[in-house]
């Protein structure tokens, strides 16, 4: 399954299926410069889970501001009030992503390195009733990846496959 791609212009995240005009030019130059990267499973993880669990908090409880903080400069051009509003979809749906916690997600992309260095890692849960299916970008800030975007969609479960995908 191909989740739609993070818009990559500062501020801006994605949730389901919002596609600027102008981004696939621009997508297909970056995938041209795009690297993959070598990275512990238990970094990766951690990257993963803190970005899911943060947005779930913040869902859980209406209050963006640390989701906000947590992220990179870019990212937190964003103020709480519409991040509240770009999440407000899986909010209305009762989205619970404390399974994140505890499952082990298949990556299907990255992570890789695009050409304006920000790193890209997608994938999806195997829960029920909806699998969840993620997309989550990061940039460099200082020595720590910091949160670039973030895009979270349900789906019907997917057969997996028996073993993960490092």
């Amino acid at each position: 399954m191909h989740l739609p791609r993070m818009l990559r212009i500062p501020a801006v995240l994605l949730l389901t299926v919002v596609i600027a005009a102008g981004y696939a030019s621009s997508a297909a130059a970056a995938e041209k410069h795009v690297k993959p990267l070598s990275i512990e499973r238990s970094g990766l993880l951690i990257l993963i889970r803190s970005a899911l669990t943060a947005l779930d908090q913040a869902n859980k409880t209406g209050n963006y501001t640390l989701l906000r903080d947590l992220g990179g400069p870019a990212f937190q051009e964003n103020n709480a009030t519409r991040l509240g509003e770009v999440f407000a979809p899986l909010r209305q749906q009762k989205v619970d992503l404390s399974s994140v916690l505890v499952l082990e997600p298949l990556i299907t992309l990255g992570p890789q390195i695009e050409g304006n260095g920000i790193m890209r890692i997608g994938g999806s849960f195997p829960t029920i009733p909806r699998q969840i299916n993620f997309q989550i970008a990061y940039q460099p800030v200082g020595p720590v990846w910091k949160l670039y975007g973030i895009s979270v969609t349900t789906s019907n479960p997917q057969p997996t496959p028996t073993t993960p995908h490092p």
